[in-house]
């Protein structure tokens, strides 16, 4: 008996693309799946477009409705997420394209990371993506490569509180990964870096080295990919120095918020790590620089890391 997966989509506003996302959903290799779908009050015409695919397709996808309106994109995919229990669960944004063996690359990868641990440890699986623009035409083949980023060292608690390397509409979870999600607070940046932490404090974070679909760049894009070069470090060094501080202090609230939440649930160790990382900014000059570097704090990158020493 092959595991049937869930797949998520919060929409808001994406009629421009809907259709394409989901007809190379339909067009998947993989084919035991249902879709999820509500949408978050749309002012387009995202509405009429998930009805006619439902009305088409009724078996395959589950419309969620309520009279709730707009209530987020987070709180928006937490609202689905309640809806779905299947073993495992994927994150799908409305306006990008899966490539046709998207879903049983990482089904095979997050079955094979199972045995590894056990189908009780909490697994997230994430790929990497090709970047197009809003046409489709290429413009890097590797995301990761665009920007700068590494997966590998993106996996462990300490670097994840600072930078997240993981994108969410390349995720696969599994069932126990889910059940630790039950709050997105919203000190959360992004419901795919929460997710991310809570897979790193209590189970594995793995990915596959494969772009598994198109990440479409666009004007309505609510994260984008942007090129990760010495002309755009250099940048935002010398005129977003105060964005940058402001972002780091965020990923402080949210270390707060996420040792809160999990504090009962946690090692010591990553308790202890999460305080460290949620009070740097109470830390007198030297100290909070050695504690970034005796537990590791690190972004990817060297370029990076001596903006994050300056920003502290």
């Amino acid at each position: 008996m092959t595991p049937k997966i869930s797949i998520i989509i919060a929409t808001y506003n994406g009629g421009r693309y809907l259709s394409e996302q989901l007809e190379s959903i339909f067009t998947q290799s993989y084919k035991d799946w249902q879709l999820f779908i509500r949408d978050d009050g749309s002012s387009d015409n995202t509405s009429d477009v998930i009805k006619e695919y439902a009305k088409k397709r009724p078996a395959a996808i589950k419309l969620i409705t309520d009279a709730d309106g707009n209530i987020g994109t987070s709180q928006n995919f937490l609202r689905i997420l309640s809806h779905t229990d299947t073993g495992y669960v994927m994150f799908c944004d409305q306006d990008d394209i899966w490539l046709p063996d998207k879903i049983k690359i990482t089904l095979d990868k997050i079955k094979e990371t199972e045995k590894k641990y056990g189908i009780n440890t909490p697994i997230l699986i994430h790929t990497d993506l090709k970047v197009v623009d809003k046409d489709l035409n290429v413009i890097a083949d590797s995301f990761w490569k665009y920007q700068r980023l590494n997966p590998e060292k993106g996996k462990t608690l300490n670097r994840l509180l600072v930078q997240n390397v993981i994108t969410g509409s390349t995720v696969m979870m599994n069932s126990a990964l889910k059940d630790k999600i039950k709050i997105l607070p919203e000190q959360m940046l992004m419901h795919d870096w929460w997710i991310a932490l809570a897979a790193a404090a209590f189970g594995k974070i793995d990915y596959v080295p494969i772009a598994t679909a198109l990440y479409r760049q666009h004007d309505n894009n609510i994260t984008g990919a942007k090129a990760w070069d010495v002309h755009y470090v250099l940048k935002t060094l010398m005129f977003g120095m105060s964005r940058i501080k402001t972002a780091l202090q965020k990923t402080q609230l949210q270390a707060k918020a996420f040792l809160d939440i999990y504090k009962d649930n946690m090692t010591d160790e990553y308790s202890n790590l999460l305080k460290v990382y949620s009070t740097l900014d109470r830390q007198n000059f030297f100290l909070k620089r050695l504690n970034v570097i005796k537990y590791r704090f690190f972004k990817i990158g060297l370029l990076r890391n001596l903006g994050l020493f300056w920003a502290i």
